[in-house]
């Protein structure tokens, strides 16, 4: 997804103080959380980007999401199958708030007059969490790969404000695994939708005809 919270972070630049609160740095690559692992923290991310990862019982590995500046993830956020572990995984150098989510519903010791407008910024953080992870549902559920793209083209136009003109923010591989099709898959539907009329592409700038 290609979405920016950047709003969301400014909030933070004022609760120093607040014992709810913690700063870790990752590197590309490097596993930033586990969803699976009832850990009761809420993650912020405030520089880089990063993935969601779903990897089910035999092995299988898909994106679920992508996280951008401003996004949140956590147990309590996503709730994740039992059979599917579902982690958070730097595409980038990352820096990352993580907040406790039982310490953050209690009073802190400190007394931080900002406390209470981070939970109304995290309460907020969930509910787009919770937006962006039924889109990817609603992508999921379609009945065939043609029908993915166009849900996913027509997003990216609502995001862009040009519903006609858009341009595919990720590798096509990372878009395959984001759809759960295969590439070369993923690259024939393209070409046949170019062919039939639908779109016209050059790379990743599709116009929906």
């Amino acid at each position: 997804m290609n979405h920016k919270n950047n709003t969301n972070c400014d909030i933070l630049k004022d609760i120093e103080n607040c014992e709810s609160k913690k700063y870790e740095k990752f590197m590309k690559g490097d596993t930033i959380l586990s969803l699976s692992g009832n850990n009761g923290l809420i993650g912020l991310l405030l520089e880089g980007k990063a993935r969601i990862v779903s990897i089910d019982e035999s092995g299988h590995e898909s994106i679920s999401d992508f996280l951008h500046v401003g996004d949140s993830f956590g147990d309590y956020i996503i709730m994740p199958l039992e059979s599917v572990e579902y982690i958070v995984v730097a595409e980038s150098e990352c820096k990352v708030l993580f907040v406790n989510f039982e310490n953050l519903m209690n009073n802190c010791r400190h007394n931080c007059e900002n406390h209470n407008e981070l939970i109304k910024k995290m309460l907020l953080f969930t509910s787009q969490r919770a937006k962006y992870m039924s889109l990817h549902v609603n992508i999921l559920s379609q009945k065939n790969l043609r029908n993915k793209l166009l849900v996913y083209f027509k997003y990216l136009g609502t995001l862009s404000g040009n519903s006609k003109e858009i341009t595919i923010p990720m590798t096509f591989e990372r878009l395959s695994s984001y759809l759960g099709a295969d590439r070369s898959a993923l690259m024939r539907e393209i070409r046949r939708m170019n062919d039939d009329g639908i779109i016209t592409s050059n790379g990743k700038k599709i116009i929906l005809n």
